[in-house]
């Protein structure tokens, strides 16, 4: 009696943590599944104790598969715990050193992650780690979004907010791995004859470098912009006659909306995964009430990635 006793009383305190620090964790294994009695199988079991290689093998619906994914992707309440007690900030760029903004939609899942430079100092780790880390994302929204809109088979809510929470951090890693590398351009348009992408002048500065960490989560407009840049310059030189499409990045680079269509194909195209991501995530959010600041990582994420696919002319 008494360590039934005991045992309801720490259920209580788990299930009062899990709802201070967010209603949402009641989706993940461990507070939605503190009724389950240790003996109950193998699968709680080992979502449990976090053990989610064996969850993953032994569990047999989508949800609890889907859950031990997030869990080996670093989204757990063990982990939400540590992030709730540290949070990202923007950097200011050094004066004299044109960075531009500092989009910390990444570093702030990152923590959430906890891939953070602060947990993971070596670079090549913490890049091996994120890009594992996105793959059991999607491995979660894989098993979850193809219902979304299925009578048959519907997703339950708490099933729908773990495919929103997988598609918006998958999403956002796919930001990281592709622009976060801490190379820089003064512009996203190559300049002059030799089509030239120039670093930020000073980023090779001490200071600068502090802030211009690849993979770290803080993704400046211009790292964004040294990937595009090379992307508008290989799609040039592919060209047979590059003069009108040059004459037209010239205005496209003041006016925005989207690049020239000689070479939109060739910029964008390695884009289509993040459109896709955008997509999928804006179904899944349809589905959905959100409120609060439990869900700004959706949020936030979705509007990065908004913002950036407009930025370099790949949306409208």
């Amino acid at each position: 009696m008494v360590k039934k006793g005991i045992k309801f009383f720490n259920s209580l305190k788990f299930i009062f943590i899990c709802i201070f620090i967010s209603g949402i964790f009641l989706a993940i294994s461990g507070c939605g599944d503190f009724v389950t009695e240790t003996d109950a199988g193998s699968c709680y079991n080992a979502l449990d104790v976090r053990d989610y290689d064996t969850a993953i093998s032994t569990c047999t619906s989508r949800k609890d598969k889907a859950t031990a994914y997030l869990g080996k992707a670093g989204y757990d309440i063990v982990n939400l715990l540590k992030a709730s007690s540290t949070a990202p900030s923007a950097f200011t760029a050094p004066s004299g050193v044109e960075l531009g903004t500092d989009d910390i939609s990444g570093a702030t899942i990152l923590n959430i992650l906890q891939l953070s430079t602060d947990v993971i100092s070596d670079n090549t780790l913490r890049a091996t780690a994120i890009t594992n880390s996105k793959n059991y994302l999607d491995n979660a929204s894989a098993l979850l979004h193809p219902y979304l809109s299925d009578n048959s088979s519907p997703l339950s809510a708490d099933e729908i907010l773990l495919d929103t929470f997988a598609l918006a951090f998958s999403m956002q890693l796919y930001q990281v791995i592709t622009y976060d590398n801490a190379t820089t351009a003064s512009a996203i348009v190559p300049s002059g004859d030799s089509l030239t992408c120039s670093e930020v002048d000073g980023a090779d500065g001490t200071d600068a470098q502090a802030m211009l960490k690849a993979m770290d989560g803080h993704l400046w407009n211009t790292e964004r912009n040294a990937v595009q840049c090379e992307r508008m310059k290989t799609a040039i030189q592919s060209l047979s006659d590059s003069k009108e499409v040059i004459e037209e990045l010239a205005t496209w680079a003041s006016a925005g909306g989207l690049l020239p269509s000689d070479i939109r194909d060739a910029v964008c195209d390695p884009l289509e995964d993040l459109t896709t991501y955008l997509s999928k995530l804006t179904d899944s959010v349809s589905k959905l009430t959100l409120t609060g600041e439990n869900t700004e990582p959706i949020t936030d994420a979705q509007t990065s990635t908004n913002t950036l696919l407009k930025d370099v002319g790949c949306k409208e």
